[in-house]
């Protein structure tokens, strides 16, 4: 690979990586970035109420103060305003690719490649964006999958299985983010009817 094909590769998985968080943040979580990545690239944090069984914001509750009405932020939730919040953290690898284009405009190619490749429970996920590079705009496809699902793709009897030095699956996938695959040994629906866009699994 050469220097300009390495650095483009940096630059796509930074966009990626700031396009997720920007996702994130809109859904409520805190984004964490580790200074040194080995493997998790970010710790994502939510306060949740543990009487609600609820995600919550910490309630900002109003009180006089040297004659001015002050604003106080509690650690208290915000729906039943008694309750300790406690934090909630979630862990996630991020792999940003952009594909090799297709016969058909509208239709590429992606690997797909996790560098956690077994279950690390129920906190810890991947999320793997697949970015379209259309003329006026970047189309961003977010997949996200806890690690146990993760280790299903790596497997040597998938079709789609490519054995590299870091044993990639192939996937097809058109702009607005449907993957095409129609494998024998997989049922590759799960990344349009499960895993896409599943911001839920994080909570």
């Amino acid at each position: 690979m050469s220097d300009i094909e390495e650095k483009k590769k940096q630059v796509i998985g930074l966009y990626g990586e700031m396009r997720l968080s920007m996702e994130l943040h809109e859904l409520g979580w805190q984004v964490h970035r580790a200074y040194i990545d080995e493997g998790i690239d970010f710790v994502i944090t939510k306060y949740y109420c543990p009487k609600c069984k609820k995600f919550s914001n910490q309630w900002i509750r109003y009180a006089m103060y040297n004659g001015k009405n002050t604003k106080c932020v509690t650690n208290l939730c915000e729906h039943c305003k008694e309750t300790e919040l406690q934090v909630i953290s979630r862990y996630l690898q991020v792999k940003t690719s952009e594909g090799i284009a297709t016969h058909k405009t509208e239709v590429r190619t992606f690997s797909f490649h996790p560098k956690i490749r077994y279950n690390m429970g129920d906190k810890v996920f991947y999320i793997w964006i697949a970015v379209f590079d259309k003329p006026h705009e970047k189309l961003c496809h977010f997949y996200i999958l806890n690690t146990k699902d993760v280790s299903k793709f790596d497997n040597i009897n998938l079709d789609t299985y490519q054995i590299t030095d870091n044993q990639k699956t192939s996937l097809t996938i058109n702009e607005h983010g449907e993957v095409l695959n129609k494998g024998k040994n997989y049922d590759y629906s799960c990344f349009n009817n499960r895993f896409y866009n599943d911001w839920n699994a994080l909570e």
